[in-house]
């Protein structure tokens, strides 16, 4: 399969790829302060689901989600940006933001399109206040969370540390799954499952690369050693629990079975009442598995999770929306780019809905207030840069829309027959106000400069 383009919104050629069932997609933003891995941890899932053949290094500038020329650059990402990958019948839509407080707008329109979100933590630098508050913030909303500690094989890096800092700083339901272990005096190698009690151990190469998974019993040592850790997630998940008498069932002394303990644990972590935590050493491919599982099943479809209010452009009120194929349109713009092959290329969430090639679409906007009409070119499914051409973009899913010449990042795009306009992503206030001086090119008899005002930016 070829694509055509430059770097930057490349297009795939190939057979569209009809649009997946609402059930069946995951969006989940994926968030922390910069370094601490998320867009290795990114290139690791794609890798683990087949969707590239090899993982990107951020150093080499190889990464799919860091595709900006000024990201390759400076090592770092700078823009949100989605790739959307499938696994066990699913399609996962993940969304990379950048982890430094001077992008936070590119932040919150990651929140807005998500409907779960992955906290990466480094076992080295622990939480930082960015990473606190994007947690409040979506404790304030119920979104379904769960917590990744990176760097566990580093020199500096410890697991146990990250884990009662992450315990102290994001409160009660914090409990982790899995313990990094390893077969040697190296750094960790391999996972224990604390429910199964398997051992799931991964040999790599000298450069790190992912080697041979292999899974057993664990030994009766390791066991013993993390039977504390075992209890107190099984009593965890015994009170998140819809069945009142298991509590009683297990203090009796009774054994819980996993058939019992594991949907518990699914259905606590979609209500964003529980938060898995588990080590992750992305490149060698270690936790990837277990993440994938935790986002298929633990994590919410977008059936599941509360969508934005919408009123009419002039701000009267209309009945809410329902993650509905068959309802109105109803989508946002959570990211505008350009490229000199594609055009305009906006990257939408569809809350409700569907949207095919050629649909004449209504475009609202808050800042300036506006509203006209558009007809939308080619519907992708974006990876990264690449583009994969789809019949159409259903209510749920995140697509990459051509053409849009007049929508702009945060617009509503919707029926012209009955056009909605969603309220506005939240932007947190300034923590410094700025002073901004414009100096003036000197025309004859203008003035040079004009009086400086104030910026909030």
């Amino acid at each position: 399969m070829t694509t055509h383009g430059t770097a930057r919104g490349r297009v795939r050629a190939g057979t569209e790829t009809a649009a997946p069932p609402p059930e069946t997609i995951r969006n989940v933003v994926v968030v922390g302060h910069s370094a601490v891995g998320k867009t290795t941890l990114l290139e690791a899932l794609l890798a683990g689901t087949g969707a590239v053949s090899r993982a990107g290094r951020v150093e080499d500038g190889t990464t799919v989600c860091d595709h900006e020329p000024i990201e390759r650059r400076i090592g770092r990402s700078v823009c949100l940006a989605v790739a959307s990958t499938t696994h066990d019948g699913t399609t996962i839509n993940l969304i990379d933001t950048p982890g430094h407080p001077d992008f936070v707008g590119e932040v919150r329109a990651g929140l807005r399109a998500a409907d779960a979100a992955l906290f990466v933590v480094s076992a080295v630098d622990g939480v930082d206040s960015t990473t606190r508050m994007l947690w409040q913030e979506c404790a304030s909303v119920g979104m379904p969370r769960a917590v990744v500690v990176t760097h566990v094989d580093q020199q500096r890096g410890n697991f146990e540390e990250a884990l009662a800092t992450c315990r102290q700083v994001f409160g009660d339901g914090v409990q982790p799954v899995y313990l990094p272990v390893s077969t040697g005096d190296g750094p960790p190698n391999g996972l224990l499952s604390l429910l199964s009690q398997q051992v799931s151990i991964v040999e790599s190469d000298s450069a790190g690369s992912v080697g041979t998974r292999t899974t057993r019993p664990a030994e009766p040592e390791r066991i013993a050693s993390a039977e504390a850790a075992r209890t107190e997630l099984i009593e965890g998940i015994i009170q998140e629990s819809e069945d009142d008498s298991l509590l009683e069932r297990w203090l009796s002394g009774e054994e819980v079975g996993l058939d019992t303990l594991i949907p518990d644990l699914e259905r606590a972590v979609a209500r964003g009442s529980f938060y898995p935590v588990l080590p992750v050493v992305a490149p060698a491919g270690i936790g990837i598995p277990e993440l994938l599982e935790i986002i298929v099943r633990g994590f919410p479809s977008p059936l599941e999770h509360p969508l934005p209010e919408v009123t009419t452009p002039d701000g009267d009120p209309r009945p809410p929306i329902d993650c509905d194929v068959d309802g109105p349109l109803v989508a946002e713009v959570l990211k505008t780019t350009t490229d000199p092959y594609v055009g305009q290329l906006s990257i939408l969430r569809i809350f409700s809905g569907r949207l095919a090639p050629d649909d004449m679409v209504h475009v609202c906007g808050h800042r300036p207030v506006h509203d006209a009409d558009e007809r939308a070119g080619a519907v992708s499914r974006p990876l990264g840069a690449t583009l994969v051409p789809v019949s159409a973009g259903t209510a749920g899913d995140i697509v990459a829309v051509a053409r849009l010449a007049k929508a702009v990042t945060g617009d509503t795009l919707s029926d012209p027959a009955a056009p909605a306009l969603m309220e506005p992503w939240r932007m947190p206030d300034p923590m410094l106000r700025s002073p901004v001086i414009t100096k003036l090119p000197i025309w004859p008899d203008a003035p040079a400069c004009v009086p400086p005002h104030s910026s909030n930016e």
